[in-house]
């Protein structure tokens, strides 16, 4: 039973720490295993710089020797310029360790003469604990459960519904007449029969009038 309690206890310890724990000061070495000194590439410390999350109350920690190099930090036109005479704050002696109080932009460079312009100076930008990125994404919005059928437009149009088809009887066809049965003579032409009468007629009136003269 104490087992199972200790247990249920170091669980919940994690649970409730496990979330904090980036709430916690993290300290960056400059330039890691490099240090701050004069670099072999200009670009060196932006480099490293790019691949850091700066947060406030983080540290920046850096690694040289006094007498050889500084620290010391300038706005961003003396950081082009490589020129230390107005300073925002200068550490001589190293190792040091600069806190990020604040978030905003920083830029140190080292003012012994032409250590800047090879390229040792460094710009970071810190932020807000609040202003990290989000680490779950949003849940999405709920859906519907049952679908919705868009209502018809009175003035749409719709095709006219096609009937069904109609069964069509065959067309009927004559009867064909035995073979052996002769076929019907087809009735006489009244017009041809009444020309004809008309034309034995005129012949015997002829015939007639010539026999009285």
């Amino acid at each position: 039973m104490a087992a199972k309690s200790m247990f249920a206890a170091v669980f919940l310890l994690l649970v409730v720490v496990a979330p904090l724990r980036r709430t916690a000061a993290a300290t960056h070495n400059v330039g890691d295993s490099l240090g701050w000194t004069i670099p072999s590439s200009p670009s060196t410390y932006s480099d490293w710089a790019s691949t850091k999350t700066f947060l406030v109350g983080d540290i920046l920690f850096f690694n040289f020797t006094t007498g050889q190099h500084d620290v010391t930090e300038v706005t961003k036109a003396a950081l082009d310029s490589c020129s230390s005479t107005n300073p925002i704050s200068a550490v001589r002696s190293g190792p040091a360790n600069i806190t990020l109080s604040a978030a905003g932009t920083r830029h140190f460079i080292c003012s012994f003469p032409t250590h800047c312009s090879l390229g040792q100076k460094l710009t970071v930008t810190v932020r807000s604990q609040s202003s990290s990125p989000p680490t779950t994404a949003p849940s999405p919005s709920p859906k519907s459960s049952s679908p919705v059928s868009p209502t018809p437009s009175p003035h749409s149009s719709r095709p006219p519904k096609a009937s069904p088809p109609t069964a069509t009887s065959p067309p009927e066809t004559a009867p064909t007449p035995p073979s052996n049965i002769a076929p019907t003579p087809p009735p006489p032409n009244s017009a041809n029969s009444f020309a004809g009468f008309g034309l034995s007629l005129s012949a015997g009136l002829a015939i007639v009038v010539a026999l009285i003269y």
